[in-house]
């Protein structure tokens, strides 16, 4: 739906942004970090989606957006959130990601129809380094970009 406000995942939902995606997907194809920059709601996460999607390249999307005062907890939720979606996307790779998730502390995942918790506090509390290191280690597993 053209009018509708969520962020945009289909260049058909797209208007007038042909350029900038051309653009976009050839700068994430030659450098994976590519910073997109514009005015507040000028579509930045609209094109962002759905370079990403175009690419197919598996990813996960964090939404940056904290409340005013933001807390670990809010932190860790944002990322169950960016989990969930991923793990919903990516259904082929779902029992690798799985697995390479269930090493890190504070993050515990249910199956079947799979939800991420992510343990905020006591001696069970996510370990931020412990889930980018397992992160980085599932994006060296060699996947073809999806179709």
């Amino acid at each position: 739906m053209l009018f509708d406000i969520r962020p945009k995942t289909r260049r058909e939902e797209l208007y007038d942004f042909d350029r900038e995606l051309e653009e976009l997907t050839k700068g994430i194809k030659l450098n994976p970090l590519t910073i997109v920059i514009g005015i507040r709601r000028s579509g930045k996460t609209s094109l962002l989606r759905v370079a990403l999607n175009e690419i197919g390249y598996p990813y996960i999307y964090v939404d940056p957006r904290f409340s005013e005062a933001p807390t670990y907890r809010d932190f860790a939720y944002i990322l169950r959130d960016s989990l969930e979606d991923f793990l919903g996307r990516y259904g082929d790779l779902r029992e690798r990601i799985i697995k390479f998730l269930r090493s890190v502390r504070g993050v515990s995942i249910s199956t079947p129809g799979f939800s991420v918790e992510v343990s905020w506090r006591g001696s069970e509390r996510l370990e931020l380094g412990e889930l980018l290191v397992a992160l980085n280690s599932l994006g060296g597993i060699s996947v073809s970009p999806l179709s």
